[in-house]
């Protein structure tokens, strides 16, 4: 019996807005996206295995991990 195993990643993009860079320290596009790893079982997501949060800089490409905390801060109104 041959059983297939093994891992996808999903992105979801939460918010899209005007922040200040870290490194370029100017004000910025940035993307805050939220990725996924799903353990799969003959290629369907049973168990997800990570999760972390992302902000991306649209000007220099700086990629931030952010705590589920700091992700929230920017989805409030």
């Amino acid at each position: 019996m041959l059983i297939i195993v093994g891992a996808r990643t999903f992105v979801k993009n939460l918010w899209q807005g005007v922040h200040t860079c870290r490194r370029c320290l100017g004000r910025y596009p940035h993307d805050l996206q939220e990725r996924t790893e799903w353990g799969t079982l003959f290629f369907v997501p049973i168990v997800p295995l990570r999760r972390e949060r992302l902000l991306t800089c649209h000007h220099c490409g700086l990629v931030t991990k952010l705590s589920k905390t700091e992700a929230e801060q920017f989805l409030k109104p």
